[in-house]
């Protein structure tokens, strides 16, 4: 699993388009995991949450198996319109 730090990591995993994005989220009572292709794992979303607030309530990470992603982090869930 690695921590996405910059736009252009973000954009350059969303175009591989093969495996998934665990977003945390500090102030919603879940974390997600989505789908890298998924429509809600959107780029203006990753520059509100980690380059303009800098990470501060959330971060978002690739990972190849989103089993990880529950095994790292408490409260996940999948995402339920591309993982249901």
């Amino acid at each position: 699993m690695i921590e996405l730090l910059t736009l252009e990591q973000f954009r350059e995993y969303k175009a591989i388009g093969k495996g998934f994005v665990a977003i945390t989220d500090k102030n919603l009572s879940k974390n997600c995991v989505h789908d890298t292709s998924c429509n809600f794992v959107k780029e203006r979303y990753f520059s509100q949450k980690v380059i303009e607030s800098g990470r501060k309530n959330g971060s978002y990470y690739q990972t190849d198996d989103y089993n990880e992603a529950f095994e790292r982090f408490e409260k996940m869930q999948r995402c339920q319109f591309c993982l249901p």
